[in-house]
């Protein structure tokens, strides 16, 4: 893998965990809900909708080509977007 495409998948993955951190605060309302089947099957979902997708954009990029460091930069932008969230709620 190049240079130029590498810099993109850690661009990618590092938004990609900013917008799947916002994802689970969604998926934090639904594991909250009454009803059991909801709670199971809402996660159920948004976990497989979350990783398949991230995948399928993986795979357009770097031919889905998937390395530690994608998934440290990953974490590295939910931890990010849930600080930022944090402050933003002071």
């Amino acid at each position: 893998m190049d240079l130029q495409v590498q810099i993109i998948t850690l661009l990618f993955s590092f938004v990609y965990g900013i917008f799947f951190s916002l994802f689970a605060r969604v998926n934090y309302k639904i594991i909250y809900h009454d009803k059991k089947l909801i709670k199971l099957l809402g996660t159920f979902l948004v976990v497989m909708i979350s990783v398949l997708l991230y995948f399928v954009l993986l795979l357009k990029i770097n031919y889905g080509a998937f390395h530690p460091y994608c998934l440290f930069v990953l974490l590295l932008g939910f931890y990010i977007e849930m600080r930022i969230a944090k402050h933003f709620k002071k």
